[in-house]
């Protein structure tokens, strides 16, 4: 993935929680590097998608 990809896919992960724009091996890859986290709803069991501390920086960092 290139900077850009990247930026926008934590843009999506951000502002909505869901990765359905994001092909698999880039979810992928954005684990990898820590970038983002899933997380399981405890009512409903579903889980969604996190920005942590690393993609929270890189995310800001990167979207002026």
């Amino acid at each position: 993935m290139t900077n850009e990809e990247v930026v926008a896919a934590l843009k999506i992960v951000a502002e909505t929680g869901k990765v359905k724009d994001i092909s698999k091996e880039d979810l992928q890859s954005l684990k990898e590097y820590n970038l983002v986290t899933p997380v399981e709803d405890e009512k409903t069991k579903k889980i969604s998608y996190a920005l942590t501390k690393k993609g929270r920086v890189m995310f800001k960092a990167n979207s002026k």
